[in-house]
């Protein structure tokens, strides 16, 4: 299994939409992430797990939380209301020699309650697969198994925790038995238990006859109350099913004859009102417009010429003014041109020049004035009927754009229909809604009834098997059914002992695997010589250099911590499974020498794929230098306080 690319979406600490390629080559298996505290390594991993698992994820602050508060919770608080959360994780999985890539989407909408619930999308070579889908959480089991999770996710700086002796057991029990199928000798076990059972009731004393018979009668009423309540709860059930199809046939019917509509009938009239008022309004504009100078623009042609004739009256006027000076002036310049003997033909030429400008300018001066105003009366004018011209425009924009508007909502407002005519769609509708919550409410109590009948029904069982072994009577066929309960309690033994050799046998190949990798990481090598794992108990002991039994609480925690490390990573290859390891604060609060075992002998070898979350305290300097060859990727996680959300970039610190 090879995880290829995680997206978080609203999650935790992570706002709005992060997608990280965690793709790697066979020569570079590890993916480096730095981050400082609180920036959102430890979020990163819960989100692989959670995606994965559901409400079975281990993740960090879940705590006690029910399954639909937490999901409330992880929600990013600076996230919109209605966006919702998404985690998206594909990945690779060969199977002999196909190799298919699953996508898994799960996602919730986020809202603060403990309804909260989430919901999972499968696809399988980019096709929906709807069954697993549904059954995702049998279905991961396939890939990595829960009980086996803790050996592929976990936080380095709390594993140290495992090197106790019953931490470590449960660990390594967990372990032993998911990957022997040891449940399955213990289902055996239960149903020739049961066999025991039924044999020795044939081997009663008579002074018991009656409690028996008594308890038989108890068991047989709890046993037809139990049977009763589950035909109740599967006909219960089958009602609110049937409930449930017909609130969603209802619910058509009610959408096909827009009776769904009905509540937005005073919205509607409300949008409509808003709509007419903004047309009176738009008039009462137009009108206040068309009053002002607007219409000039209609006149504009005549606006001009008066213009023009504005000029021509100015021109008039000043000629009838100059006219008399001019005169004068022209009068004095021929009496001296003649006191000067100028000759007759220059005072003719003179004569008929001056001649020539006094017509025109009595013909100028004759001009007839009836305008009587002045130029400065127009100034301005065409820009205001200009923007009173675009205003105009605008507004008749508008006013279409509001008839739309109105016919639209018209159009919906007679769609919907009058309540007489829908109510009885309406009533059945809430009938139904109704029989359904009943169903549930049934259920519920049903339900209770059946664990309360089903525990005591055990009890009654209990009992009556510690009757049936009080004492046996002396015939042939209780002598039979005698040597078939000692067949029956030999084969039980039998069994104990095959499970016993087995996992003596596997204890002692994991003995070696953890020792191996002990010695690989340890910088001691004459730290201990050996580890033992008790094949009953499970207890992990540690050997001195002779061979003397001592505690894993005399190493120091660094040590313990490696230990730990050595015990994760020999169950993880004992299993066989190619999976991921995903590692928290790698390094914990391990001294130099040993982070150097760590980076050159762990990380590279412990799995075809390793994510590392590092702080900036931890993978640095010479480490990252001694790990850089085996690194494919590079991220940087951090927390953009403008954006309120920590984002992930190519490139390490």
């Amino acid at each position: 299994m090879i995880l290829k690319e995680l997206t978080l979406q609203n999650f935790g600490i992570y706002q709005g939409r992060h997608t990280v390629d965690l793709s790697v080559t066979d020569e570079k298996p590890i993916i480096l992430f730095g981050g400082l505290n609180g920036g959102g390594k430890t979020t990163f991993l819960d989100a692989l797990q959670l995606v994965l698992y559901g409400k079975h994820a281990k993740c960090s602050n879940r705590g006690m939380e029910a399954y639909g508060t937490y999901l409330s919770n992880t929600k990013n608080r600076y996230a919109a209301k209605e966006a919702t959360v998404e985690l998206t994780l594909i990945f690779s999985h060969t199977t002999d020699t196909n190799t298919h890539e699953f996508k898994i989407i799960r996602s919730w909408n986020g809202e603060l309650t403990a309804e909260t619930r989430d919901k999972v999308t499968v696809f399988c070579n980019n096709k929906e697969d709807k069954h697993i889908s549904q059954n995702w959480d049998e279905f991961v089991n396939e890939f990595i198994p829960l009980t086996l999770s803790d050996l592929f996710f976990f936080d380095g700086e709390k594993i140290e925790n495992l090197a106790h002796p019953d931490r470590s057991a449960e660990l390594i029990k967990t372990g032993i038995e998911n990957l022997l199928g040891l449940d399955l000798l213990s289902q055996l076990h239960i149903d020739l238990s049961n066999v025991e059972r039924k044999r020795r009731s044939e081997n009663l004393d008579n002074t018991v006859i009656h409690k028996v018979a008594a308890q038989e009668v108890d068991i047989a009423e709890q046993t037809t109350l139990v049977s009763s309540l589950k035909q109740e709860i599967a006909q219960l059930e089958k009602e609110a099913s049937d409930a449930n199809l017909s609130i969603n046939q209802s619910r058509q019917v009610v959408r096909n004859a827009g009776a769904h509509l009905i509540d937005e009938r005073d919205t509607i009239k409300f949008e409509l009102g808003a709509i007419e008022e903004k047309l009176n309004t738009n008039l009462n504009d137009r009108v206040k417009l068309d009053a002002g100078c607007g219409p000039l623009g209609l006149v504009s042609k005549l606006i001009t010429e008066t213009k023009q004739q504005i000029v021509l009256e100015e021109k008039a006027t000043q000629a009838k003014v100059i006219e008399s000076a001019i005169s004068e002036y022209e009068l004095a310049i021929k009496a001296s041109l003649t006191d000067s003997k100028v000759s007759s033909d220059a005072m003719n030429a003179l004569s008929k020049t001056m001649l020539k400008q006094s017509m025109e300018r009595q013909k100028v001066a004759g001009t007839e004035c009836y305008i009587n105003s002045e130029l400065a009366i127009f100034n301005g004018l065409d820009a205001k009927v200009g923007d009173d011209e675009l205003t105009r425009n605008n507004l008749i924009e508008m006013r279409s754009q509001l008839f739309e508007q109105q016919a639209l909502f018209e159009k919906k407002l007679e769609s919907i229909p009058d309540y007489e005519t829908v109510k009885d769609l309406l009533s059945e509708l809430a009938g139904f809604e109704a029989d359904f919550k009943k169903c549930h409410v049934l259920l519920a109590q049903k339900n209770q009834l059946l664990d309360q009948a089903t525990a005591r029904n055990e009890v009654l069982n209990l009992r009556y098997a510690n009757l049936l072994t009080q004492q046996s009577k002396d015939t042939f066929e209780q002598k039979r059914s005698v040597q078939v309960s000692e067949h029956i309690g030999k084969l039980k033994t039998t069994m104990q002992g095959f499970a016993l050799q087995l996992v003596s046998e596997n204890v002692e190949s994991l003995q070696s695997h953890i020792t191996e990798k002990f010695f690989a990481l340890s910088r001691k090598s004459n730290l201990i010589n050996g580890i033992k794992i008790c094949p009953t108990t499970f207890d992990l002991t540690l050997l001195d250099t002779k061979n003397v039994s001592m505690s894993p609480s005399r190493l120091s925690a660094g040590e313990r911590q490696l230990l730990a490390v050595s015990i994760l990573w020999g169950l993880a290859e004992a299993s066989g499974k190619e999976i991921p390891t995903v590692i928290d604060t790698p390094l914990g609060r391990l001294d130099g020498k040993h982070r150097n075992k760590l980076i050159n002998n762990y990380f590279p070898k412990a799995s075809q794929q390793v994510i590392l979350l590092s702080t900036d305290e931890e993978i640095t300097g010479q480490y990252y230098k001694q790990l850089k060859p085996a690194i494919c990727r590079e991220f940087h996680i951090s927390f953009d306080e403008a954006n309120k959300t920590s984002n992930i970039t190519e490139g390490y610190f």
